[in-house]
């Protein structure tokens, strides 16, 4: 999924991790890992993935409005080299690792020739939505979201630059809003047409709306670029707590609310917005008793190892449970979340860390040959 945020409130000059966003992250892992688990009826696996996809267009373009705000400019060659160096070392790693055990016949399935290139070029919804999870490894469907979020990073940039080149964010939100409206009403439109569920929940035309709302809040409204008074007056508070209090409820209504059309539809937009005012709310109020929780170490360190979990997690419980049917669901799960620990430390240690480290390297040598040089006035060392 992806990264972890780095960079600096009101500035771009020195590194620091924007509080909360590991501790969402955890969360939205967690949902999807228990609904494969096998509590899917209970749990909103769903709600995690769209969770991630909020979290990444708010992130995203936080980092570009800082690199424009520092530059001018937004580097396409080094936000492209940077997202192929966080996402495809692990993707990878899990592919050919779910090759290996599919061909020793430890889970179920394989891949095709076509399956392999599309989870390896970031197809995998398309594919997955034409083909129903076959020509791939069990469990290894969960690559269609990855690929979503390929797809914005691929088309994004440009469109960034423009919007933050405009004289006034309040453009640029509009514009993202209308993007909104225009895949909700894409989405109303398909369903009127008979369009199958698979494309409506899967389908990178049908789902990138959740992504631009992250994004319209780290235009419009960014809790982490705008300074935050350390104490907010009694009116203030109530009004955030009111807000908070609306997107819970909205959640709670996209739950509890079963009509078809209602779900394939609105649904995925009632969800984004209560997201993103709740991310809005973390991330502004992340020392207050009410969110300090989402730091703590446990799930600052699940967040930090939420992609290779996210990407191999259901491989090792569809794996488990034809093994060792007889363990029952608590053996399963527990079982399935040793083992996707044990995949995911030795992956962030050997693979992302490492890469990250690259990837730093690769910035601050870029940010080098991008500043001005030094002007000085005659007569002065």
């Amino acid at each position: 999924m992806s990264t972890t945020g780095k960079d600096t409130p009101n500035s771009g000059d020195a590194p620091a991790t924007i509080p909360g966003l590991d501790g969402i992250r955890a969360l939205a892992v967690a949902l999807v890992f228990f609904a494969h688990s096998g509590l899917e009826s209970v749990i909103p696996g769903g709600l995690g993935v769209t969770v991630f996809f909020v979290l990444s267009g708010f992130l995203i373009t936080t980092l570009m409005r800082q690199e424009h705000a520092r530059t001018g400019r937004l580097d396409f060659r080094g936000f492209y080299l940077r997202r192929l160096l966080r996402l495809m070392p692990p993707l990878v790693v899990v592919i050919m690792i779910a090759a290996a055990l599919a061909a020793l016949g430890v889970i179920d399935g394989a891949f095709t020739p076509g399956g392999f290139a599309a989870a390896l070029f970031y197809l995998g919804n398309y594919f997955v939505i034409a083909q129903d999870f076959h020509g791939l490894p069990a469990g290894l469907g969960v690559i269609w979201s990855l690929a979503i979020e390929e797809h914005f990073y691929l088309f994004y940039p440009p469109l960034a630059l423009l919007l933050l080149r405009a004289r006034s964010t309040g453009g640029g939100a509009l514009v993202l809003a209308g993007l909104c409206v225009a895949v909700l009403a894409w989405r109303i439109w398909l369903v009127r047409q008979g369009m199958s569920v698979e494309y409506l929940t899967m389908a990178t035309d049908t789902r990138v709306d959740a992504i631009l709302v992250g994004c319209l809040l780290a235009l419009w409204r960014n809790p982490w670029l705008a300074p935050q008074p350390m104490h907010s007056a009694p009116g203030r508070v109530l009004r955030e707590r009111v807000v908070v209090g609306l997107c819970l409820a909205t959640l709670l209504l996209t739950f509890v609310w079963r009509d078809e059309a209602f779900r394939q539809t609105a649904r995925y937009t009632l969800q984004s917005l209560a997201i993103a005012g709740l991310l809005h709310a973390a991330v502004a109020r992340a020392g207050s008793r009410a969110w300090r929780w989402l730091n703590a170490r446990p799930l600052v360190y699940l967040g930090s190892i939420s992609y290779t979990v996210y990407l191999s997690h259901h491989v090792i419980l569809l794996g488990l449970a034809k093994h060792a049917p007889q363990w029952g669901w608590l053996g399963l799960t527990v079982g399935g979340a040793l083992l996707t620990l044990a995949v995911a430390e030795p992956m962030r240690r050997w693979v992302e860390a490492p890469c990250a480290a690259l990837r730093r390297r690769l910035h601050r040598e870029r940010l080098a040959r991008q500043a001005p040089p030094a002007l000085h006035l005659v007569g002065t060392p």
